[in-house]
């Protein structure tokens, strides 16, 4: 910009430092910010990721410390008939063939006041994923990939849960 003289016009040099402190002060608070986006994201993923590495490891010593030996080959077998009986599960179905379908005993049997009890079976989709039959009277109301000690929550029978209920009358 042309000043009256010819010359180019500056700002004073108090104004410049202060226009300087304010673009650092704003590049330093867009730099923290960045960082802790940053260091939230990390800690967000970083246990997916160590599970993921975790499962990695476990599958890459299972194949190369004897992976093809009977005992697994046994483990796959149950694995693959406890998968068959329970792909074969309908909801509403009675209990009784499907548990003595399975050929052994759950790991853990536990019931509640609401009249529900939850059979679970270890190992049945990998190494560490268990497998719940629920039922209510002699009847299946859900079965998957779960844990007994998550499907027989308090919470999963009040309202909105996955098996609300109203308490039996006595």
């Amino acid at each position: 910009m042309q000043g009256y003289y010819g010359r180019r016009q500056t700002m004073p040099d108090w104004c410049e430092r202060a226009y300087m402190q304010a673009i650092n002060r704003t590049i330093s608070l867009l730099a923290v910010v960045a960082g802790a986006i940053g260091i939230t994201a990390l800690s967000g993923c970083t246990p997916m990721m160590a599970g993921q590495m975790a499962e990695a490891g476990y599958n890459v010593a299972k194949t190369t410390l004897g992976g093809t030996d009977a005992t697994t080959a046994v483990g796959d077998e149950r694995q693959k008939k406890l998968q068959s009986v329970l792909y074969s599960v309908d909801i509403g179905q009675e209990l009784k063939p499907i548990l003595e379908a399975m050929g052994e005993p759950p790991k853990e049997k536990s019931g509640n006041t609401y009249g529900f009890t939850c059979y679970e079976y270890a190992a049945v989709y990998s190494a560490t994923e268990a497998a719940v039959i629920m039922a209510r009277d002699g009847k299946v109301v859900f079965y998957g990939n779960s844990r007994c000690i998550v499907e027989m929550q308090d919470a999963n029978f009040k309202g909105g849960g996955k098996y609300m209920v109203t308490p039996p009358a006595n």
